[in-house]
């Protein structure tokens, strides 16, 4: 059957003007891929990170959903990712997956080192999609596995509600490259965090150093006053630790600061700011607590510390602490209007909390003295 060459010219054409949209459409799909790639890249924390996989990503390729799961191998990646911000932690949850390397070794296993698309991938991550609260069905999935030298790290899971968006054996150079360049930048902004937090740790104690509890303190006050919370600040002292040191050696001494530290941050939230502030002293903050509980979160710490034995060449001996505290309370700016100088309140904040440690040590030690009004009186 002959076709006439009008015909046949108007097909070639048709033919031509789909792979031309084609080439367009995938080169459009290449530099939105690439712009996000190069954005998650350069993420400065994990708190940007989070918002780009698992907020951003979904939005700008109109995806159902997105699951990010990571395996722990430091321990330390939920922290890393939400750091006290347990609203997002809650809100997340089923979102960020992560997986401990002794609990869930079973799943970790199963895990694959190569891209998946289709159906087929739901059933095969249902442990991934469970708890997610989709409005519609999930139809086909992307499953993108984060590779680091040969070894995995995780796995990224876009989900559509759309069934020919991943249809079954797809290969997409889009979605490899999004895979690889996904690995990297969760693997570079961690290790970055790592980093920071160790410039931020005291060397001997592992608690934050004087620097960045500086820091801190004036965001954690911002953030009381605009939440309209009260804060508790807890200056502790260890009791005649020159005496310590002269008597036992510096060792010794060292060894105090180091399990007291240790039996501070066992009293305290992780939401907590605990700080070595110089030499014995330590230096506590406490958001979102009332002056009561705060002072029962003391005492409880101040009987910790003076129950534990310390031995030297057969001989023990216990160690006591002296702690002052005050609270935010009654720092807060005359009217709404006025914007509160955060780093001139945490300063009188510290202030008080130091004079209240001097009442506490002036009035025998291994006790706990709170600031009050009164004290501000002649």
């Amino acid at each position: 059957m002959n076709i006439p060459g009008h015909i046949k010219n108007s097909l070639l054409q048709t033919k031509l003007d789909d792979l031309i949209r084609h080439a367009r459409d995938n080169e459009k799909k290449q530099t939105q891929y690439e712009t996000f790639g190069f954005e998650i890249i350069d993420a400065n924390t994990p708190t940007e990170l989070r918002y780009l996989l698992l907020s951003q990503l979904k939005v700008r390729f109109q995806l159902q959903d997105v699951v990010l799961c990571l395996i722990d191998q430091h321990r330390d990646t939920a922290r890393l990712f939400f750091d006290q911000d347990e609203k997002a932690r809650t809100n997340y949850e089923n979102r960020l997956r992560i997986l401990d390397t002794a609990k869930d070794s079973r799943i970790i296993d199963t895990l694959d080192k190569v891209s998946l698309t289709g159906a087929d991938v739901l059933e095969k991550c249902h442990w991934m999609i469970a708890g997610l609260n989709n409005k519609a069905p999930f139809k086909s999935a992307a499953y993108l596995p984060l590779m680091r030298r040969k070894r995995i790290i995780g796995a990224l899971l876009l989900l559509s509600d759309d069934a020919k968006r991943y249809p079954q054996g797809i290969g997409t150079f889009f979605l490899q490259k999004l895979s690889a360049m996904t690995a990297v930048a969760i693997e570079n902004c961690l290790n970055q965090q790592r980093l920071r937090e160790i410039s931020y740790q005291d060397v001997l104690t592992r608690v934050y150093n004087r620097r960045y509890f500086d820091l801190r303190l004036k965001d954690e006050i911002a953030r009381s006053l605009r939440w309209k919370d009260d804060l508790v600040c807890m200056f502790l002292d260890v009791d005649y630790f020159k005496r310590i040191n002269d008597t036992y050696g510096h060792q010794i001494g060292d060894d105090v600061l180091v399990r007291t530290a240790s039996l501070i941050k066992m009293q305290v939230r992780a939401c907590d700011i605990v700080a070595r502030y110089g030499g014995e002293e330590f230096v506590v903050v406490l958001p979102a607590t009332s002056l009561q509980s705060a002072h029962e979160i003391a005492e409880r710490l101040r009987q910790s510390v003076h129950s534990n034995l310390y031995d030297f060449q057969g001989e023990q001996f216990r160690v006591s602490i002296s702690i002052g505290m005050a609270n935010l309370k009654n720092f807060c700016p005359s009217s709404p209007q006025d914007k509160p100088n955060c780093e001139s309140i945490g300063t009188l904040l510290l202030a008080r909390a130091d004079a209240a440690l001097y009442q506490a040590k002036e009035s025998g030690r291994n006790q706990i003295a709170v600031f009050t009004n009164d004290d501000l009186k002649p």
